[in-house]
């Protein structure tokens, strides 16, 4: 019995000198990376693609006063309005209208009296033709400039050069700036006494002369470049 422990005890010696080995890791199968393409862009030289300046606004904005085709005007000219029969008296009428902006306004109008729901309240609007005021007006500026102002409508006959054309307020005009051939210094105007363009001023301001055409209310206008001069039609 002895010897069968002294040879067990031999025997844990000798594997315990043995050098111990490390279990074998198992190869992983990992895949090759998946290569990505990239979205192939279209080339900036492409011919077909337009160039465009990136400090230029992609919207031109149009010139002010300036249209290609004037809308045609539908003329307001009358309509009533039935009252329910309980209705006695009139106390107040509101009108709202639409400027020349697009914006939308309203006047009130205080009234008192009497009604009869029987007949209609009408609303009209009636042109009266004044006999005593001129319907046109012919004068010309130094032989310079020459206009026939009739209606909406001015014809100006001038063979100066027309620089640029804008509209002040307070009160309305429209401006004129044409280039000056000469170094002389002019100063003019005419009273018309006609609706629309009631009053038309020249000045002379360093190298142009200025057209100012005093308006009797807000317009819109369109304005087109002719052989002798220029027509504004206003609206």
């Amino acid at each position: 019995m002895r010897i069968l422990s002294v040879l067990f005890i031999i025997a844990l010696n000798m594997f315990a000198n043995e050098p111990q080995v490390l279990p074998k890791i198992p190869d992983l199968n990992i895949q090759a990376p998946i290569e990505v393409k990239k979205a192939q862009l279209p080339s900036e030289n492409n011919s077909t693609k337009p160039t465009r300046n990136p400090f230029e606004s992609a919207m031109k904005p149009k010139e002010s006063g300036q249209v290609s085709n004037p809308p045609k005007l539908d003329l307001f000219t009358q309509t009533a309005l039935n009252l329910p029969s309980t209705s006695r008296k009139i106390k107040k009428i509101a009108i709202s209208y639409q400027n020349l902006d697009g914006s939308i306004s309203a006047i009130e109008k205080e009234l008192d009296g009497d009604i009869d729901w029987h007949f209609p309240l009408v609303l009209s609007q009636e042109v009266q033709a004044n006999t005593t005021l001129p319907t046109a007006s012919d004068f010309n500026f130094h032989k310079l400039f020459n206009f026939h102002i009739e209606g909406k409508k001015v014809i100006l006959k001038t063979p100066l050069q027309l620089i640029r054309d804008f509209t002040l307020a307070s009160p309305t005009r429209l401006i004129l700036d044409f280039k000056s051939n000469s170094n002389k210094s002019l100063k003019d105007s005419m009273i018309t006494h006609l609706p629309i363009v009631n009053k038309v001023e020249l000045q002379t301001h360093l190298d142009f002369y200025r057209i100012t055409l005093n308006l009797d209310g807000q317009y819109k206008y369109l304005l087109k470049n002719t052989k002798e001069g220029l027509e504004i039609a206003f609206y």
